[in-house]
């Protein structure tokens, strides 16, 4: 038997109907929503609008503004998925500026690129289209004035283990001289000792230039040598030696004898004074026999500091035997997890007996 308030069909009705609203108001009820997500930095949303390896594209960027040799920036990379650069510099008596692109494997340059004439009032006329693949099919086209060389070639490369084969025809225009010419070489290197204390390292390459009345072989041997002494230290010995016989009527392609010794120390002391760190001791000397010059002759040192938690600076005394130059240059990098590399504004003092310059740039350096 039903209740006495149940008994009624009106009384029934209002009792089911008002379990069904209640069922159904508890289904809709929202669910209990996640605490609030914090919102991203403006540097987070930057991030994700420039490629991931963008920014390990400065290290081969230079940015300067000097006293006595002009101003400007050179490999300037832009925000785009493929490598896409910028140069644009000053130089006393000329300008120098340039676009690249390296698409895949395929590399674009146009543009008028440093000339290294003495006395010389306008760059290198450049436009070039590169297609060299590590292996497969090679191409590529390269017009220049001022006296540089033009060349076309297409030709197919090969590799297995440590050797790398490379076999091209091209046709070259320098001057009042052009040819068609077919160019072959092969290159191979291994490292042949590695330990702690010890490392040998040895390369080689051979080459050909067959043109219809001249061919000329070439051949580059290289060996290289580090001793560790300790764990913060080491000292490297290279050296190259370059033979050639025969001749070639493309100058920019023609080579001759030629042989060069490197030695490079490096000191990493590890050594920290409260926020001051001693970061490095580097010497590096490199001297070219045939032609009896030393062209590298340096020595530097570089102390940290940690001025705050997101700022370094860099002090590095430096001596420069070639240049006949004594410098101090100071690095103020920024620091930021963000980054893979420092960034940061760098003011180089360089004086010598007869006068002094300075050197305003931008740099990428080491965390």
């Amino acid at each position: 038997m039903f209740p006495r308030f149940l008994r009624t069909p009106l009384a029934a009705g209002a009792l089911l109907l008002a379990s069904l609203l209640n069922g159904a108001a508890a289904q809709s009820a929202p669910a209990p929503s996640d605490p609030a997500q914090p919102e991203p930095t403006f540097t987070a949303r930057l991030l994700e609008l420039i490629p991931s390896d963008y920014f390990g594209r400065f290290g081969s960027t230079t940015a300067f503004a000097d006293s006595a040799n002009g101003y400007g920036i050179r490999g300037l990379p832009l925000p785009f998925k493929a490598d896409a650069r910028f140069t644009f510099i000053s130089h006393p008596n000329y300008l120098e500026y340039a676009a690249s692109l390296r698409e895949g494997d395929t590399s674009y340059v146009v543009g008028r690129l440093q000339n290294d004439d003495g006395g010389a009032t306008q760059g290198v006329g450049h436009l070039e289209v590169t297609h060299n693949p590590y292996t497969g099919l090679q191409y590529g086209a390269l017009l220049q004035d001022q006296g540089r060389s033009s060349r076309f070639t297409v030709g197919y490369a090969w590799a297995g283990g440590p050797v790398h084969a490379l076999a091209e025809a091209g046709y070259a225009v320098q001057g009042a001289t052009n040819a068609a010419y077919l160019h072959f070489e092969e290159s191979a290197g291994a490292q042949v000792i590695n330990t702690p204390a010890f490392s040998v390292s040895v390369a080689g390459v051979v080459r050909s230039y067959v043109f219809s009345d001249a061919t000329q072989l070439s051949t580059d041997l290289s060996a290289s040598f580090t001793v560790r002494p300790t764990d913060f230290s080491s000292v490297t010995v290279s050296q190259l030696e370059r033979f050639a016989v025969g001749n070639n009527p493309i100058p920019d392609l023609n080579l001759g004898r030629y042989d060069r010794s490197n030695i490079d120390v490096l000191v990493i002391p590890k050594l920290a004074f409260g926020p001051l760190t001693w970061r490095d001791v580097q010497y590096h000397y490199q001297r070219s026999w045939q032609a009896s010059t030393d062209d590298v002759n340096s020595l530097s040192a570089t102390v940290r500091a940690d001025l705050a938690a997101p700022v370094v600076l860099d002090l590095t005394p430096h001596r420069d035997w070639v240049a006949n130059e004594y410098g101090v240059r100071a690095d103020l990098f920024y620091r930021s997890a963000a980054f893979p590399v420092l960034f940061g504004p760098s003011l180089d003092y360089l004086w010598t007996g007869v006068g002094s310059r300075w050197v305003f740039s931008v740099k990428a350096g080491v965390k």
